[in-house]
């Protein structure tokens, strides 16, 4: 199929080519009907310069005729036995677009409060550690030395700012009801305990009365009585005793057996009964002293509520 290609191209052209020569030729001899064709014979007269005409004729007709002709260009070289390998058209390379840069992006992270303080313990510790493992380096104590400086000055700020926050704040101060300074203290530890007092008042008139439950072989039990019956006495509760091994105390006015009715996991022991209702609340477990026990009225009476 490519040898039949090039040979009806060849054809073509030399078709072309021969139509431009008989075109020219035409050009060159319409003079003939003025000038008769036969001067042109070797047998006339001036043979010689009717040759030279002719010669110069065919010397024009030569040097004119590839210019005027068109060009005919020579076909490739033909192949093993005038069979030309397929020419495989390359396929147009692609363009690899360019690839963007890759952007790193660095998240930043804040340290939460603790965290910073965590990381400037560590810092702290490191320095006062290598200064006195380190005693003679100058450099590394008064670095240490600075660091302790740094410490106390943010402190100090803490403190001044924390007695201005109170004074813009005064519900937030505890020694606003409850005065620190030995002046007031007195006062104030008088107003607390008549607080209790009343509590211990508000339950007996309620018909709350105490149980001490002990054991009359056991000396813990045996030094708590005395001060269970005088708390009793002065404000004016009920008390009944109750001992669990069967020996009685002199020094508690009123005891029973326990019979198995009530069931406390260690003794002495204090416990509120209320025999209206039948409503038991223990109030202790151990030994306790007076004051003590009247704090415990206290939250009893309030249903532990917070004094502050």
């Amino acid at each position: 199929m490519s040898i039949g290609l090039r040979t009806s191209q060849r054809q073509k052209s030399m078709t072309h080519s021969l139509t431009y020569y008989c075109a020219w030729m035409r050009r060159i001899f319409r003079w003939k009907a003025q000038v008769p064709f036969t001067c042109l014979s070797t047998k006339n007269r001036g043979v010689e310069a009717n040759k030279r005409s002719a010669l110069g004729l065919s010397g024009i007709l030569l040097v004119t005729l590839p210019l005027i002709a068109p060009p005919v260009h020579a076909s490739d070289a033909a192949g093993w036995r005038w069979y030309n390998e397929p020419v495989v058209a390359k396929k147009p390379l692609k363009r690899k677009a360019p690839r963007t840069p890759s952007v790193t992006v660095t998240r930043t992270h804040t340290l939460s409060p603790t965290e910073q303080m965590q990381s400037f313990k560590r810092y702290f510790d490191d320095t006062l550690n290598d200064a006195v493992i380190n005693p003679t380096n100058a450099k590394k104590v008064e670095k240490s030395m600075k660091l302790n400086q740094y410490v106390s000055e943010q402190s100090s700020l803490y403190g001044m700012t924390f007695k201005k926050v109170l004074l813009d704040n005064p519900d937030l101060s505890y020694t606003k009801d409850r005065p620190t300074e030995q002046a007031a203290r007195s006062t104030y530890l008088t107003l607390e305990r008549g607080k209790k007092v009343r509590a211990v008042r508000s339950l007996a008139e309620e018909g709350w009365g105490l149980f001490f439950v002990y054991k009359g072989n056991e000396a813990i039990d045996k030094a708590l009585a005395p001060s269970v019956q005088q708390f009793a006495d002065q404000h004016g509760i009920e008390l009944l005793g109750v001992t669990l091994d069967g020996q009685t105390l002199n020094s508690i006015h009123h005891t029973r057996q326990n019979q198995q009715h009530l069931n406390v996991p260690f003794s002495p022991a204090l416990v509120l009964v209320n025999p209206s209702t039948g409503e038991m609340k223990p109030l202790a477990y151990g030994f306790i002293s007076q004051e003590d026990l009247l704090g415990r009225f206290l939250n009893v009476a309030t249903d532990f509520a917070p004094d502050f």
